[in-house]
């Protein structure tokens, strides 16, 4: 990162401005000295003239008690103090002092703690909506699942009311060849319903008399339900055949397809579900593209932010 740079460029340029504050205040042998000093250490001179057992900084903080100040940024470096060098430096400093305090300035607005708080307070509401989400999605799966399986029973009504039909139709033709019978038998044409007491009281009539009173209740029983095949077979038309046709229509804009099933796919079930797979995807996205990327952005500030405390600390800021 290009802070590390701006910072030990920050305490190095505060460093050479220590030293010219203090060259106006050293008196003539001191400046003697230095002037040795900084034409030795052209020529790497100075290393040699350390006392023993003095690390570097220990000597470079006995020449500056004695009124010698050497500036250190990697190593022992010579500065040519002429009056425009110095006021260069003097402006680098004040340049990155005034860098300096709008960083400050800039980190006092709060940013990480806002962007803290408002991370705290949508990460209980996205919880809360993953956590619908994935509801919605398992009924909406369950609930296809359920509408799809009742569509696929379809052809099995269908293929029941087309056997029904035409159980129907068979009786109902038989009916009408008995109606026919009997009207031939009996020189009328009247419908069945009406023909077939009579019909049954002219054979009872022919049989004897004991035989005739045996079988009498049992013919009248029979009778009654001949009489009443046209009604029920006019009824099935008419109260379940025609109705299931129209709910249990093979085309996909008709009958319980175009009322219910469809509809309720198209209009109800594929919206939920995009909805609950976009939510889902919002709160992925928050967690992997701003939520984790934001988290480690601030502890990687805090850490910067300590470092520049500690440089500031140690130049004395």
């Amino acid at each position: 990162m290009h802070r590390e740079p701006q910072m030990e460029q920050l305490r190095r340029s505060a460093r050479i401005a220590r030293i010219i504050e203090r060259l106006g205040r050293l008196d003539d042998g001191t400046l003697e000295v230095l002037d040795r000093m900084t034409a030795d250490a052209l020529v790497g001179v100075t290393g040699a003239e350390r006392p023993a057992g003095m690390n570097r900084r220990q000597f470079l903080g006995a020449a500056a008690a004695g009124g010698v100040v050497v500036a250190l940024t990697g190593g022992l470096v010579l500065w040519q103090l002429s009056a425009a060098h110095t006021a260069a430096l003097e402006k680098e400093a004040n340049t990155l002092r005034r860098i300096l305090a709008l960083y400050q300035q800039m980190d006092d607005l709060g940013l990480d703690d806002a962007v803290k708080r408002g991370m705290g307070a949508i990460a209980p509401v996205l919880d809360v909506l993953r956590d619908l989400a994935t509801r919605l999605l398992e009924a909406v799966q369950s609930a296809r699942t359920a509408l799809l399986d009742f569509q696929s029973r379809f052809p099995s009504l269908q293929s029941g009311l087309r056997w029904l039909r035409d159980t129907l139709l068979t009786l109902s033709q038989r009916l009408t060849a008995l109606e026919n019978e009997i009207n031939q038998a009996l020189g009328l044409s009247s419908p069945v319903a009406e023909t077939v007491g009579g019909f049954l009281a002219r054979v009872l009539d022919r049989l004897p008399g004991t035989f005739a009173r045996q079988v009498r209740s049992g013919l009248e029983r029979v009778g009654e339900v001949v009489s009443m095949l046209p009604t029920f077979i006019q009824g099935i038309y008419t109260r379940v055949l025609e109705p299931m046709d129209d709910w249990f229509s093979a085309r996909a804009d008709a009958g319980l397809n175009g009322w219910i099933v469809n509809p309720i796919l198209k209009t109800v079930l594929d919206p939920a579900q995009t909805l609950a797979e976009r939510a889902l995807e919002l709160v992925t996205a928050w967690e992997e593209q701003l939520a984790a990327p934001a988290r480690q952005a601030m502890d990687r500030r805090a850490q910067i932010r300590a470092e520049i405390a500690r440089l500031m600390e140690e130049l004395g800021e």
